[in-house]
């Protein structure tokens, strides 16, 4: 009969020995999906800053662009405003 109970002690040991096992792994696969969410959210995060930083630059150039019209038509303004001025009045 001893040998019995020992046989059981031993099978109940190794059954929990094979759930911490499989506890362990499933903890792993948490942990690892855990780490992929994290790393996926820094390159959202990194793509977000990189497309911030484009559209800077274009409203920049955009900015740059709007100044030479204006620019432009100041002096066209300015052009017409001495010709206007340059021609006598017919009264």
């Amino acid at each position: 009969m001893k040998g019995n109970n020992k046989s059981i002690g031993q099978d109940n040991g190794n059954q929990l020995s094979l759930q911490a096992a499989e506890l362990a792994v499933v903890a792993e696969v948490i942990s690892t999906l855990g780490d992929t969410i994290s790393t996926i959210s820094a390159i959202l995060a990194l793509e977000a800053e990189r497309q911030e930083i484009n559209n800077d630059k274009k409203d920049r150039e955009d900015n740059k662009n709007m100044q030479k019209q204006i620019d432009y038509l100041t002096s066209e303004l300015e052009k017409l405003k001495y010709q206007v001025n340059k021609q006598k009045p017919y009264r």
